[in-house]
C-alpha cells in the first residue's frame, strides 16, 4: 500500500491557487482598458446630461418679456388652471402647451412668465431633448417633485421630431406623457417649425402662437363622408355631455357651435381638446364674475379652436 503524501497535496493546492490568482490578475489587466473606457464614457454621459438640464427655482428667475401683453391676457384661464387646478378637477385638460413662434420671439420667456404667474416652484429645462439620457433624468426629476409645482420646459422640441430616431422619440413621448399626467406639472414645448397634423401637433393639445409667426402652408384634404359623420357624432356627444354638466351657450346655439367645430377639426382628439378648452374658459369666467354661470360664448369657442387648430395660410418659416 502506497502512503498518502499530505505535503505534496498542500503544495499542489498552493500552486493551483497561485495560478488562479495570476490568471485573475492577467484577466483584470486585460479588461482594464475596457473598464477605463466604460468609466470615461459614463462620465461623459453624465456631463452631457448635466449640460442638457437646468433645474432652477422660479423665484430666482428674472423674466424679460415685452410685446405679448394681449397674449398673456388671453390665456388667463390657462394660467389660473395651472395655478388652481382643483377648481378645474371636473374636466379633463391635458397639461401640455406648445408655444409656436419665430426665432428669438420670446417663447422661452413666455413659458417662464407663465410659471411665475401660476406661482410654480421650479422650472426644469431640457435644453437638449435629443439626448435620451437627459430625457430619462428629467423624468426622474419630475417624478420626485411630489407636491412642488413644476414647469417642464422643452425648447425647440420641433427639431427633435424632425431629426431623431425611434429611441429618442419614445423617451420624449414617455417623458411628456408621464409629466402631463401629474396634476402638479405643466409641460411647455417651444417650436419654430410647425406642421399641422404631424406628431408634434398631435402630442400637444394646446398651441399658443406668438405674434409674427406665419405658419406653414399645406393643403387640407376635405374629410370623407364617413369621417364627417363620425366627427359629427363625436361633437354631438361632447356638446350634449357638457350641457348635462351645467354648461350653457350664450350668443351661439349648440347647432352653430357644432358646425363651427366641424369646419375646423380633422380628428376626434381635436374635438375633445376644443370642448375642454371651452369648459376651461367658461369656468374661469364664472370664477372671476362670481355669478357661477358656466357660459360658452362665441368668443370662447373661437379662442378654443385657435388654440387647438393652428391657422395655415403662409409658406413655412426658415428653419
Amino acid at each position: 500500500m502506497i502512503g498518502y503524501d499530505h505535503g505534496m497535496e498542500e503544495e499542489v493546492s498552493f500552486i493551483s491557487e497561485q495560478l488562479v490568482a495570476i490568471a485573475t490578475i492577467i484577466a483584470t489587466i486585460a479588461a482594464l482598458p475596457t473598464l477605463l473606457e466604460f468609466i470615461i464614457e459614463s462620465r461623459k454621459r453624465k456631463q452631457k446630461v448635466a449640460l442638457s438640464i437646468e433645474d432652477v427655482s422660479v423665484e430666482n428667475i428674472n423674466v424679460n418679456l415685452a410685446g405679448v401683453d394681449d397674449l398673456l391676457l388671453s390665456i388667463q384661464d390657462l394660467i389660473d388652471r395651472a395655478k388652481s387646478p382643483r377648481a378645474y378637477n371636473d374636466i379633463k385638460l391635458g397639461n401640455e402647451i406648445l408655444v409656436v413662434g419665430p426665432v428669438l420671439s420670446g417663447k422661452k420667456s413666455l413659458a417662464q412668465k407663465i410659471a411665475q404667474l401660476a406661482e410654480f416652484d421650479r422650472i426644469i429645462t431640457v435644453y437638449n431633448a435629443r439626448n435620451p439620457d437627459a430625457l430619462i433624468h428629467a423624468k426622474e426629476l419630475v417624478s420626485k417633485a411630489d407636491d412642488e409645482k413644476v414647469l417642464l420646459l422643452l425648447p425647440r422640441i420641433d427639431l427633435v421630431y424632425e431629426e431623431e430616431g425611434e429611441e429618442v422619440l419614445s423617451e420624449l413621448d414617455a417623458l411628456i406623457e408621464t409629466s402631463s399626467g401629474q396634476h402638479n406639472v405643466l409641460v411647455v414645448g417651444t417650436a419654430v417649425y410647425f406642421e399641422p397634423d404631424n406628431a408634434l401637433d398631435n402630442q400637444f393639445g394646446i398651441k399658443l402662437v406668438l405674434p409674427g409667426y406665419e405658419g406653414m402652408y399645406t393643403s387640407k384634404t376635405p374629410p370623407s363622408a364617413d369621417l364627417t359623420k363620425m366627427l359629427t357624432d363625436v361633437v354631438k356627444f361632447y356638446l350634449d355631455k357638457i350641457v348635462k354638466e351645467g354648461f350653457s351657450f350664450q350668443g351661439i346655439s349648440a347647432q352653430d357651435a357644432l358646425q363651427q367645430i366641424l369646419a375646423s377639426v380633422s380628428n376626434p382628439a381635436e374635438v375633445e381638446d376644443i370642448v375642454v378648452l371651452c369648459q376651461t374658459s367658461a369656468i374661469y369666467s364664472a370664477k372671476i364674475s362670481k355669478e357661477g354661470k358656466k357660459v360658452i360664448t362665441p368668443e370662447i369657442l373661437e379662442r378654443a379652436i385657435d388654440r387647438v387648430v393652428v391657422s395655415i395660410a403662409h409658406p413655412p418659416p426658415s428653419r
